[in-house]
């Protein structure tokens, strides 16, 4: 058991847990202790052959079973929207607080242990001066990873395409325009910005992020085909 998977019950983080048990592995899927689906997840991931951590979410309470279970790559896969923060009674501004926040302390928690490198799931266009709030704060976790002095690898995706629990009309309407714009774009020689903005699929980047986490390069920020 060396993989602690944070955010595994996202869209990308649960499809990472499964990989990695189809793979052989036993993964920690992180669970909040609060999550009115606790229960719900500890049998899901428990029928993958994953194992649950419901560590709260503090340096010091992470650090634990970082350091007991002898992890040696921790996934970063945390995030919000403004309807998930809206049902965790998440307010104020949620991306510093969740996509930001929650990444320090991973962060800090994995430092307090030593040895682990760091695979952090951002977005394409992350930037910690940005005038988006979200790419902010994203570029923001970006520094918080790359000043570890632990390995790491920044994945930085564009749209992630595909069944969620919750409805994102827009995202998925703003990949199917972007996807065609840039097959035009790529007919004209624009293959390069087609690479880097082209939607993926949540198995698709799970297996890539996989595949980085247990490559030897690290330091690394890693976008388009290179995530396929």
């Amino acid at each position: 058991m060396t993989a602690f998977v944070l955010g595994a019950t996202g869209f990308v983080g649960r499809e990472v847990v499964r990989q990695l048990c189809v793979r052989g592995g036993k993964p920690i899927a992180h669970v909040r202790p609060d999550s009115p689906k606790l229960a719900t997840w500890r049998a899901t991931f428990g029928e993958l052959g994953a194992a649950v951590d419901a560590s709260p979410w503090s340096a010091t309470a992470l650090a634990t079973p970082l350091r007991e279970l002898r992890i040696r790559e921790l996934y970063i896969l945390i995030g919000t929207t403004r309807s998930k923060a809206k049902t965790d009674r998440v307010s104020g501004d949620i991306y510093q607080q969740i996509d930001r926040g929650l990444t320090e302390i991973a962060v800090d928690a994995a430092k307090q242990v030593g040895g682990i490198r760091l695979i952090y799931l951002s977005s394409v266009g992350a930037d910690a001066r940005a005038s988006s709030a979200y790419l902010k704060a994203r570029g923001q976790a970006e520094e918080a990873v790359r000043g570890s002095g632990l390995p790491w690898v920044i994945a930085r995706p564009s749209f992630i395409v595909g069944e969620r629990d919750e409805s994102r009309v827009g995202e998925s309407i703003g990949a199917g325009i972007g996807d065609g714009v840039l097959a035009v774009a790529g007919l004209f020689g624009g293959k390069k910005l087609r690479a880097k903005y082209r939607s993926t699929s949540a198995d698709v980047l799970a297996s890539a992020l996989i595949r980085l986490a247990e490559a030897p390069a690290h330091d690394l920020v890693v976008d388009g085909d290179d995530l396929r």
